[in-house]
């Protein structure tokens, strides 16, 4: 048997289910550039696997009780086939043997093999399911990343806490807020699974949830919080019914109520659709905020379930937080950041360029948080382009999620771009690139749905568009647009940005492996 090639070519989930059906004995040898890697196996069984960065020295087992032994080196193999799955680059090649080798190269394996392999179908089948896991997540991820709903999807709503004194008069010392210590929420949806996930985190985060399906019971929960004096804040739906069922912007309702109530908690709204009208209206009644929750993926439950987790985790994480720091005190300013159209890029800026690189590739090395590789990934676009869009592909659509720059009617683009929606099972560029993972640049093509994107966000003096997929567990889970609608010039050489593309993909991959792998750890035999 002869098995050498390129995991370019051959996935390791692949080669590992070749492996197992022709129960050979032997070892897969990985070299990448992070290091050599290796499965060993007997009879098509996986008994020992380890990484490049895996300490060489062998586990000290041998004085365990054989039940642990196998336990803590089964989780290795575990953590370690997690990280070489996710392995695009790099060579393999399977040497046959008649018993299993205690060496590997240099390394001693002898104390971190078991004695009773591990059937290939069953890792398989538990990674490929990981691997979608991650998948769905790192789309909901993505999705999270620009759900706060603001004007530009890559400045913060509210500046720092060390930043309060650019927000205030000179003259106006920081009042004492009355809701900084609040932990009860009153959450209002009229769908039950977005109220059992939302409050789920917000629990698990120490604040009190009082749940409500409609305008009138939170008006009755509102009362008794009142009766008792407690201040609260208040999360709900904007786009439910009313009480009387005459319109669907229940939120309002209930803000309204609560206002002829004396009772003015901060507030977040809480919408599907993105509406340029409604945003208008809620600072009208004082409600500094509208979040876009998801919805689109409904008929996929799993899906679903991971973006509600994706879009609960930022509230508790940023949405919240600012909420009890600046709320009712510091209204935001209104006024935006002026725009300035990035330099014209020629040779003489390739240096520039490759110190930028350098700069947002350190960003992306150790990233806490899925929303800071999607931030970053808009922040980088300024760099190239005037305007630049981000479209999610998930649930067999292409959806509009973010963007920047020029619009027609003197719309805000980031808002217009939630109205994109475009089929992925049609042909157009965007459906191939999300099938082929590869970069277009170039003049805009004229198809059907190619046209109706640039009809969407108006093509000024477009002369040229550029396309990158944002790739991560082998698939496109987004694509970035980038142009020049307000001078027309050239769109350069984008080399280094199709660079940092490629390390956000793996970025998110990382973020998600990194979080199995301590869960991996923390089991103890």
């Amino acid at each position: 048997m002869s098995l050498t090639g390129n995991l370019e070519d051959l996935p390791l989930l692949d080669i590992l289910q070749i492996v197992s059906f022709s129960k050979k004995t032997g070892y897969l040898s990985l070299e990448t550039s992070e290091g050599a890697g290796a499965i060993v196996f007997q009879d098509g069984q996986v008994i020992s696997c380890f990484t490049a960065d895996h300490p060489a020295q062998p586990l000290q087992t041998a004085q365990l009780p054989p039940s642990q032994r196998a336990a803590l080196i089964r989780r290795q193999i575990e953590i370690a086939l997690e990280k070489l799955i996710r392995l695009k680059e790099g060579q393999f090649s399977f040497s046959l043997a008649d018993e299993p080798p205690k060496t590997v190269g240099s390394r001693d394996i002898s104390q971190e093999t078991l004695t009773t392999g591990i059937n290939p179908q069953e890792l398989v089948l538990d990674l490929a399911r990981g691997m979608d896991e991650d998948r769905r997540k790192s789309s909901a991820a993505i999705e999270a990343s620009f759900a706060n709903g603001a004007e530009e999807p890559i400045e913060e709503d509210f500046p720092p806490e060390d930043e309060v004194s650019s927000v205030l008069p000179a003259s106006v010392e920081e009042p004492a807020l009355p809701h900084r210590d609040v932990r009860t929420v009153l959450l209002v949806d009229d769908e039950a699974d977005v109220r059992e996930v939302i409050a789920e985190h917000l629990t698990s985060a120490d604040y009190e949830v009082i749940p409500a399906e409609d305008p009138d019971a939170a008006m009755k929960h509102a009362r008794r919080l009142k009766m008792e004096n407690r201040p609260f804040l208040l999360v709900t739906d904007l786009s439910m019914p009313t009480s009387g069922g005459s319109s669907f912007q229940g939120g309002f309702e209930i803000v309204k109520r609560l206002g002829k109530m004396h009772l003015r908690p901060p507030t977040i709204l809480m919408t599907e659709s993105p509406n340029a009208a409604a945003q208008a209206r809620a600072r009208q009644m004082g409600v500094p905020r509208i979040v876009f929750k998801p919805g689109l993926s409904k008929l996929d439950s799993q899906q679903f379930r991971a973006d509600l987790a994706a879009f609960s985790t930022r509230m508790v994480e940023d949405f919240l937080p600012r909420l009890l720091r600046f709320a009712p005190s510091y209204p935001k300013s209104s006024a935006r950041p002026a725009y300035h159209p990035p330099t014209p890029i020629s040779e003489e800026d390739f240096s520039r360029q490759f110190a930028m690189l350098q700069k947002h590739l350190a960003e992306l090395r150790h990233p806490s948080k899925a929303n800071q590789v999607s931030i970053l990934i808009m922040r980088t676009a300024r760099e190239f382009f005037e305007r630049a869009v981000l479209l999610l592909v998930k649930n067999e659509m292409i959806r509009g999620l973010a963007g920047f720059g020029l619009a027609p009617r003197d719309e805000k683009l980031n808002l217009m771009v939630r109205e994109i929606s475009i089929p992925l099972g049609e042909q157009s560029i965007y459906s191939e690139i999300a099938a082929n993972g590869t970069t277009y640049a170039g003049a805009p093509p004229e198809g059907r749905w190619e046209q109706y994107f640039m009809v969407k966000i108006g093509r000024f003096k477009s002369n040229g568009i550029a396309l990158f997929p944002l790739l991560a567990h082998r698939e496109t889970i987004a694509i970035l647009h980038g142009d020049n609608p307000e001078t027309g010039r050239d769109l350069g050489s984008l080399t280094t940005l199709e660079v940092f593309m490629s390390q956000a993909g793996i970025a998110f991959e990382n973020i998600f492996l990194q979080r199995k792998i301590e869960v991996l750890q923390q089991q103890r035999p």
